[in-house]
């Protein structure tokens, strides 16, 4: 009889476990309920039934296995994903060359406008019945105009990006041309001034343009390249706008054949300009799927639309090295020209 009585089993040091305690122990697994003495040794705790099937204690589970908290530090060990080194894969675009050359071929038609009617003024002055002094201005009105549109144009370009600006250039250095093409007669020296002067505002769309397509399109070790090939067209323009009109135009006193012969060069000019402009529309794109280079990737992830264009000015002018490049630069037209 006394063996019967489970307080006094319990006392006896053999204590008769509950089946529903014993599974709530094995599926819990909770170490704080199945190892404190407090727990384990107390008859009062042992054999009470609200703590083997109470759902609070027996089905809770702990805090280490639990879902969120789970979750919550896999994300704490996973990477960020603002990154740039995760969202950005570094590679160059095959279209790099094709752009850059592009560009190349219609800031050299560009090139060739500005210095056609110099290389033969006095052919010209025969045929419009001007002064060398106005002919001059035919090449000196692209300086004219780059001065109060460099800073404005640069903006644009901050803004709406390379191939919004690369369109307007190539377009109108082609509508340029062919406002050339009103003034075949003597008595139009105006039209081709105003085709000048429109040529001459496409000029100052291009000549910024080679160190952003460097910096956008080529990755670090060939942006020097790309600028050389960029600013080289150029040159090459101007270098056939001495060779090629002599050619194109001979010195004749006849002004219908004169006229003809002009019509000529006016006309490649019209023709490639043209080209070119249609080439600028299928093949110039924004930028390449991947950014070329870590320092481009960095500008994609970092760029920030509040930041003001006019202190970056500001801020580039009080660079001492920067204003050396440019005194010494804008010298350099004087010292060729003296």
């Amino acid at each position: 009889m006394v063996n019967e009585d489970p307080n006094q089993q319990e006392q006896n040091g053999t204590p008769a476990q509950d089946p529903a305690l014993r599974v709530d122990h094995s599926a819990s697994g909770h170490q704080s309920v199945s190892t404190h003495p407090s727990v384990s040794m107390h008859p009062s705790v042992s054999a009470h039934p609200s703590v083997s099937i109470h759902p609070a204690v027996s089905a809770r589970p702990s805090s280490s296995a639990h879902p969120s908290m789970l979750a919550q530090s896999g994300g704490l060990a996973r990477p960020s994903s603002s990154c740039p080194e995760d969202l950005s894969v570094i590679k160059v675009s095959k279209r790099r060359w094709v752009v850059v050359l592009l560009f190349s071929c219609y800031s050299m038609c560009n090139a060739f406008q500005w210095i056609q009617y110099g290389s033969i003024n006095n052919i010209f002055m025969h045929f419009y019945g001007v002064s060398a002094f106005a002919i001059d201005w035919l090449s000196m009105c692209y300086m004219l105009t780059y001065i109060p549109l460099l800073l404005p144009v640069a903006w644009l370009l901050e803004k709406f990006g390379l191939r919004t600006i690369a369109l307007t250039g190539s377009a109108l250095n082609c509508l340029g041309a062919w406002v050339k093409l009103g003034s075949l007669k003597p008595h139009l020296f105006l039209v081709t001034v105003l085709g000048q002067i429109i040529c001459s505002v496409a000029q100052v769309f291009i000549l910024g343009m080679p160190s952003r397509i460097a910096s956008v399109w080529f990755g670090a070790n060939e942006v020097s390249t790309a600028c050389s090939i960029a600013v080289f067209g150029n040159q090459l323009g101007i270098a056939i706008g001495f060779l090629v009109p002599p050619v194109l135009v001979p010195n004749i006193e006849d002004q219908d054949k004169l006229a003809y012969h002009i019509s000529i060069m006016f006309y490649i000019i019209g023709g490639v300009a043209t080209l070119l402009f249609i080439l600028v529309i299928i093949v110039f794109k924004e930028k390449p799927k991947h950014p070329p280079s870590r320092a481009q990737s960095l500008s994609y992830a970092l760029a920030s639309p509040d930041a003001s264009y006019l202190s970056s000015i500001v801020r580039l002018f009080r660079n001492l090295n920067f204003v050396l490049l440019v005194i010494t630069y804008g010298r350099q037209p004087w010292w060729s020209t003296s």
